[in-house]
């Protein structure tokens, strides 16, 4: 089962289009990567809370659900998990197929192939299903819940079909990603997936956070490594190499080696012969590595992945063309520095100012006749201008969000004579907002070897110190309203003042940009 795909897993971009009902739990949950949870005794407005699909009761037909694929697929097996739906699971189950590539409304008539005819479910286990053949690609499938019920977990077991094919003449040219899942890389052998799979490393997007990239556990001998065989999407010849260690700050490999070999196999024998494409080159934390591959004359089926000693790493890019052919450009080299924000904690932010928020390391004391918590001096407020001329100013700032990730920092700003603070005002919509801050240089410029970017939580204030180079405030998928506190004179240059840098890009990881209707 190693080198089959959960197709319908929705960090592959998989997802739900249209439900019958899911009066009690959401459809969607059926598609989480994570086991499902189980909480006894937690009741919601509906009633008991479960983590799964649930439908009302006494359906005179069926229940159903459409899951869109985030790629085509080729269909192997199921997993219909019931898991601590006890009393009020799925009796049974059938599961049809359609391949649409155009958008489609998914209430029409379609052709639906019979895919599992309709099948006895047992409460709380996994009902495996495994097909005499595989199927044709689908790109929907129509889960049907016979005749109402819960369903935990939708697993669908396959391959990715990847639309690109040897007769389009763009296909056979361009360049691309040799282990993108997208384009049917799969992971056949790896030697340790302790805390996370390592078939995440192929997966679409920066992810998250660390649980969505392959993570070992710690080696305790000598000389140890850990090691991934990916088979590529094609056989093909490999020109960049692109290694994404974001999240992973304290547990990333210290080295890494690539090695590349041509075997007709799906999981190469051990007498293959490996060539070294990357040797033992090294990695760093929360970034993203490029390395030239050495070989580029020679064709792969594989590349075996060498962590070193162990450790975690987000992503893995391959970039390349199909076998017999050469680059018709040269691949993109990124032109401007790249970094990948992180998350904002008090500790990594002090060079800067401070984090407003409540924390326990704070000095408390009880106010509000014993029904609050009073935390003191959360941010150092500085008035430094001459003669005290220098007034406070309290303002709201109602930012719109990004409309363009990854975000690029153009200009900073600082204010020479004051502090100055953003606390964030939120809808419960708003799940964080994007920092940049960097130290004062020699030439009274802003020294960008101190940039650092930060994602703050909606729970988070900022207090930007006296002279801190920052960028403006960017918000993130929704719009944001600031309180903002700082001195100012009135003296244009003496409030604020802006100066151009040379572009910087930032991977914001777990965000979107903003969707902007024209």
């Amino acid at each position: 089962m190693l080198c089959l795909k959960d197709l319908a897993n929705d960090l592959l971009g998989s997802s739900i289009v249209s439900v019958s009902d899911e009066f009690f739990a959401k459809a969607e949950n059926m598609l989480r990567p994570h086991e499902p949870v189980h909480r006894p005794g937690y009741i919601v407005d509906t009633g008991y809370w479960m983590d799964g699909w649930e439908s009302k009761r006494h359906c005179r037909t069926h229940d159903w659900v459409i899951i869109k694929f985030g790629f085509p697929g080729i269909v192997r097996g199921f997993d219909i998990d019931t898991r601590y739906f006890i009393g009020d699971h799925a009796s049974a189950a059938a599961v049809e197929g359609a391949f649409v590539l155009q958008d489609h409304p998914m209430e029409e008539e379609i052709d639906w192939t019979p895919v599992l005819p309709q099948v006895s479910l047992t409460q709380n286990s996994h009902n495996v299903f495994v097909l005499s053949a595989e199927t044709s690609p689908f790109t929907h499938l129509r889960l049907n819940n016979i005749p109402d019920g819960g369903i935990a977990r939708f697993r669908v077991y396959g391959n990715v079909y990847p639309i690109i094919t040897n007769n389009n003449k763009r296909d056979r040219q361009e360049a691309m990603d040799l282990a993108f899942v997208g384009n049917g890389a799969r992971v056949v052998s790896v030697s340790n997936e302790f805390y996370t799979a390592a078939s995440h490393l192929l997966l679409p997007g920066r992810g998250a956070n660390m649980g969505d990239g392959w993570q070992t556990n710690r080696s305790r001998e000598a000389n140890h490594s850990d090691s991934v065989i990916i088979r590529l999407a094609v056989k093909g010849h490999v020109y960049k190499i692109e290694i994404d260690t974001s999240h992973f700050i304290g547990n990333y490999p210290e080295k890494i080696t690539l090695e590349g070999t041509d075997s007709s196999c799906e999981v190469p024998k051990d007498t293959s012969e490996w060539t070294v494409i990357a040797d033992r080159v090294k990695t760093g934390p929360h970034g993203v590595f490029f390395f030239d591959a050495l070989h580029h004359d020679k064709a792969f089926t594989h590349i075996r992945l060498t962590i070193i000693p162990d450790g975690g790493l987000k992503r893995v890019r391959l970039w390349g063309v199909r076998q017999g052919r050469s680059l018709p450009y040269p691949l993109p080299t990124p032109k401007e520095p790249n970094m990948i924000a992180q998350p904002l904690t008090s500790e990594a932010f002090l060079p800067y100012g401070e984090v407003i928020e409540a924390r326990p390391t704070i000095s408390l004391s009880s106010a509000n006749q014993g029904t609050a918590q009073k935390h003191h001096h959360v941010a150092h407020i500085v008035n430094h201008f001459a003669d005290n001329k220098g007034m406070s100013h309290m303002s709201v700032f109602h930012c719109s969000p990004a409309t363009q990730l990854p975000f690029t920092i153009k200009l900073l700003e600082r204010h020479p004579y004051s502090s100055q603070a953003f606390i964030p005002m939120t809808d419960g919509k708003v799940r964080g907002y994007f920092v940049a801050v960097a130290l004062n240089g020699k030439d009274d410029r802003p020294d960008m070897s101190t940039l650092k970017t930060f994602i703050a939580s909606s729970l988070q204030g900022i207090n930007y110190g006296k002279g801190v180079w920052h960028h403006p405030m960017v918000s993130l998928e929704h719009a944001t309203s600031f309180a903002c506190l700082v001195h100012e004179n009135g003296v244009p240059d003496d409030d604020c003042q802006i100066v151009d840098v040379e572009p910087v890009t930032i991977e914001i990881p777990g965000y979107r940009a903003a969707f902007v209707q024209s």
